[in-house]
């Protein structure tokens, strides 16, 4: 652990300063690596004419906490977790109903080149939890989501994140604790 001495000011250690000073190599990561970079998976998604049960089911079997809307491969809206307790089950509704009528909008997108940073601010401005990567030509490639950021922080920076190593075989280079 390192500390940062201020000019003019003998033995303060500025906490900004430290923070700073630890984060610049997270920062030029976020800044400098696309969103590609993580790898993320083809995204769950329904048709715009699908029902609200076809949703539940697509949002339970693939385990990802959401499915996007599609009409034509281009994204319409989302159904995350959240809507499914918010708008559906605390209100009751028929699983015949039409899912659009039940989805989050699709306020912004996002390309496999934007960087880490653009999403992460995206995500901070909007409160979004899942944002939609999309191609040149608009049609949905992936869905990120805060958890694939936290994942990628967990195996960029294992000895800053974790006690423990993500992978048994992974060795950290100095020992953790007290």
């Amino acid at each position: 652990m390192r500390s940062i001495i201020r000019p003019g000011r003998p033995g303060f250690v500025d906490q900004g300063e430290f923070v700073a000073a630890e984060a610049d190599p997270l920062k030029g990561t976020f800044e400098t690596d696309p969103i590609s970079a993580l790898g993320l998976s083809a995204p769950v998604s329904i048709g715009s004419d699908a029902t609200v049960g076809a949703a539940l089911r697509a949002v339970q079997t693939r385990g990802q906490g959401y499915v996007l809307v599609v009409e034509d491969g281009r994204p319409r809206g989302l159904m995350s977790e959240r809507e499914v307790l918010m708008k559906v089950v605390a209100r009751d509704v028929k699983y015949d109903s039409n899912v659009m009528d039940f989805v989050s909008p699709i306020n912004h997108t996002l390309t496999p080149r934007d960087p880490l940073a653009a999403a992460v601010k995206l995500m901070l401005h909007d409160a979004a939890e899942t944002i939609p990567v999309v191609d040149g030509t608009g049609k949905a490639v992936a869905v990120l989501r805060t958890l694939d950021i936290i994942h990628f922080l967990a195996e960029a920076f294992p000895g800053q994140i974790l006690n423990l190593p993500p992978r048994p075989h992974q060795e950290m280079s100095t020992l953790e604790g007290g």
